[in-house]
């Protein structure tokens, strides 16, 4: 029986990680004859291949699949390639699905009218380690909302994490799957980059991305990432990227738009932080990662032909 539904896990190194990943979708209510899972390894050196060969027994429909070329795009890429799934879902190697999770996805692609290109959930934090008193789940915390429904701009424009994310095949074939000008060549990204191209460019085309709260994973936060030197560097990263991917142009009426948004953001600042919203410090964190973000849109450097 052909599988409906290709789950793709991409992975580069990280062998006990994988292995709660692949016990969350050894767990999947739905019956194990209508998936299959496909572990994309992307030259790890580890012991990879002997953490997915112990789950061959629960996961009939597994297979492990080498792309030697570096980076995440590629990964994903070759993941849809071999999938053999008229839907498509991928989860990072260091979540853990629920167990509903691929019922879920079929149901929202096949219930739902009319019909999504791309279905998406809420990703709520798993840590490494207790985070310091000020950091909040928010930082972490992947969610567009309480509700099933239809994304609207301008959320809908960068679609969903690539750690909880489904398309139908099709698009993915259409519009060449992800790009390689974006993530890094570790397979880690730290900022929106070939998850929200490739989201821009479906929705120019497809605008039908399907929300549902309940499709949820838990996403390993590893301490590292609960430090505000790397929340700040990584909403700089997201600003950075997306000035690239809008082709951002200094002597432009959207950059003058951005530039005065900035600074209105930076003069409420202080008012905020007068009645804040939440615990001091973290209201702080947070005015500075959004402008972070904003700096790395206006200073990042866009490569020559764009900029």
């Amino acid at each position: 029986m052909r599988p409906l539904l290709s789950v793709v896990v991409c992975t580069y190194n990280r062998e006990a990680l994988l292995g709660h990943c692949l016990q969350s979708l050894a767990g999947q209510t739905l019956d194990n004859e209508r998936y299959e899972v496909l572990v994309i390894d992307n030259n790890s050196t580890d012991g990879t291949s002997t953490v997915v060969s112990s789950f061959a027994p629960r996961i009939p429909n597994l297979r492990l699949v080498h792309e030697p070329r570096q980076g995440v795009s590629h990964a994903r890429n070759r993941g849809w390639r071999e999938a053999q799934g008229e839907l498509v879902a991928y989860i990072d190697d260091d979540a853990q699905a629920c167990p509903e999770w691929c019922e879920r996805i079929i149901d929202a692609f096949t219930a739902v009218s009319p019909r999504p290109v791309s279905v998406g959930g809420e990703i709520r934090p798993w840590y490494e380690a207790a985070p310091p008193s000020w950091f909040s789940d928010e930082f972490e915390l992947r969610t567009w909302g309480k509700s099933a429904g239809f994304l609207t701009p301008p959320r809908a424009r960068h679609g969903f994490s690539g750690a909880n994310v489904a398309f139908a095949r099709s698009v993915l074939e259409e519009l060449g799957g992800f790009s390689p000008r974006y993530g890094c060549a570790t397979g880690e990204s730290t900022g929106p980059g070939e998850e929200t191209d490739l989201a821009q460019r479906i929705y120019a085309k497809h605008p039908l991305f399907w929300y549902d709260p309940a499709i949820s994973v838990r996403h390993w936060t590893p301490a590292r990432f609960t430090t505000v030197a790397f929340i700040l560097r990584r909403s700089y990263n997201s600003g950075r990227s997306l000035a690239v991917m809008q082709g951002r142009r200094i002597c432009s009426a959207s950059y003058v738009v951005a530039f005065c948004a900035a600074l209105l953001s930076l003069a409420a600042t202080p008012f905020a932080l007068l009645r804040p919203s939440r615990p001091l410090r973290t209201e702080l964190v947070r005015r500075a990662e959004d402008l972070a973000g904003r700096l790395g849109y206006l200073m990042g450097r866009v490569p020559s032909g764009k900029d």
